[in-house]
């Protein structure tokens, strides 16, 4: 456990200063519980409900320990996407908080065409293969441990939040 603490802790002092990018469900969870953290954890909505409220409080305090946030619109486009599961007046007013939650992080663009030329993306797709694009520049932060052992297969760096989940709240 302690090699698993010391290379989450090597991690996030690597990126601070440079920034982090979470995944589609992490943000997907960043807006939910920003609208009505009550929403995690609940059961209701599947994509949520693997989480607790107490992870909504973590990504919050992660996201402050680093320079920025960024994303991409691949990874937008999931979480919209993702919200069209919610119950219609939930789906409805997460909607009207898409805007307000990701103003303040910056959009990176990573053209698909780009992306699609790439090795890992015949095994990632779309979305992990742009974040596997910005990965030495930004932490990728994601739960899908499948993402994270591929990305570490191809040389490049992605913390699983279940690590840093028992990192921090053990």
């Amino acid at each position: 456990m302690a090699h698993l603490d010391n290379y989450v802790e090597l991690l996030i002092d690597r990126y601070k200063t440079k920034g982090l990018l979470v995944d589609a469900n992490l943000a997907l969870l960043y807006l939910v519980g920003g609208y009505d953290l009550r929403l995690v954890g609940d059961g209701k909505f599947n994509k949520l409900s693997k989480y607790e409220t107490e992870d909504y409080k973590l990504l919050l305090r992660l996201k402050k320990v680093f320079k920025k946030a960024v994303t991409t619109p691949h990874v937008l486009t999931e979480v919209s996407n993702l919200i069209n599961d919610l119950p219609e007046k939930t789906k409805a007013e997460c909607l009207k908080k898409f805007h307000e939650t990701f103003v303040e992080i910056d959009e990176l663009s990573v053209p698909s065409m780009k992306a699609a030329q790439r090795p890992e993306f015949h095994f990632l797709g779309l979305t992990d293969t742009a974040l596997a694009i910005v990965s030495d520049q930004y932490l990728i932060v994601t739960d899908d441990a499948r993402l994270v052992k591929k990305m570490n297969e191809s040389g490049l760096e992605a913390l699983n939040f279940n690590h840093l989940r028992r990192h921090l709240l053990s």
